[in-house]
């Protein structure tokens, strides 16, 4: 009688945390479910607000859904009918953007595999000059830049959104830290097989760096995107002028009389960022993660 009596207390106990492991999970992911909820609603609105007829924006009684719905804001934003146009801003983001991210993870993976896996004079100097320079306000850089920009000749270019984002203090630590985490026996299994520095560099070591190089394009793409203060100094020029600096001018434009258009002109911003992000997920976790298992 004894052993049963314990076996259904020991059933009724497992019972009992089963049921309440349950009712946390439940409640965990309710609470999930309802930060995200209030999380995507700005968002939800902005993209429903894009696609509202005019008179219909700005209601006593705001209504979620956009009913009838209507392209019309798309059409008035991108053909830059009181303003720049979006589609020549997008195109310039998407120009600078894409350079500035390609030539950045390229020079950051020069610099950094040297200072990961090469022994020679000054190298920690090298890094600390290197993490010293992420602590230094980018708003101090302005203006000597502007000024390089000046004697350059470069204001109103490309070269002026491009140049002073391709050298990555951030890169170059990001990379360095994923560098000093891969196995030093694979470098040393090359060497011995006869291949050199440059070999080991492009041969070995950056098909495994995929997902730290996934990452800093990400970071550097999105930043380059969403860049609003440098662009509005360096370019004056209607056509050459990048997205964010287009939005500001469309909310000026169209803020006393219809927000429509300024949510169409948000969510062609946030778009391709939105689609980066889904598409390099998994290298930005992993780039994250393996960067930092290794000083």
């Amino acid at each position: 009688m004894n052993n049963e009596a314990s076996v259904s207390a020991s059933a009724q106990s497992a019972t009992s945390a089963a049921g309440q492991s349950a009712f946390r999970r439940w409640l965990g992911m309710t609470v999930f479910v309802l930060v995200a909820l209030i999380w995507l609603a700005p968002g939800f609105w902005a993209l429903a607000t894009s696609f509202k007829i005019t008179p219909n924006i700005l209601k006593a009684v705001p209504y979620w859904l956009p009913i009838p719905a209507t392209f019309a804001q798309y059409t008035e934003v991108m053909s830059g009918s009181r303003t720049v146009s979006a589609t020549v801003a997008v195109l310039n983001s998407g120009i600078v953007a894409v350079l500035t991210t390609v030539l950045a993870v390229v020079i950051s993976a020069l610099t950094a595999y040297p200072i990961a896996r090469m022994n020679f004079p000054g190298r920690n100097v090298v890094f600390g000059m290197i993490i010293g320079s992420m602590m230094v306000p980018g708003t101090i850089n302005i203006v000597p830049l502007y000024l390089l920009m000046v004697k350059l000749g470069w204001l109103n270019s490309y070269q002026a959104l491009i140049a002073p984002g391709v050298a990555s203090a951030f890169g170059v630590f990001l990379l360095r830290q994923f560098f000093l985490s891969l196995p030093a026996e694979l470098e040393d299994a090359a060497r011995i097989d006869g291949a050199n520095s440059w070999q080991i560099f492009t041969v070995l070591l950056l098909p495994l760096s995929k997902p730290a190089l996934g990452a800093l394009a990400l970071f550097t793409f999105q930043a380059t995107w969403n860049d609003f203060t440098w662009p509005l100094i360096v370019m004056t020029n209607p056509n050459r002028i990048t997205l964010p600096v287009a939005l500001s001018l469309i909310r000026g434009d169209y803020a006393a009389d219809s927000f429509g258009p300024i949510m169409a002109g948000a969510v062609i911003s946030a778009v391709p960022l939105l689609v980066v992000f889904l598409l390099a997920n998994r290298q930005i976790i992993e780039g994250v993660q393996f960067s930092g298992l290794k000083m």
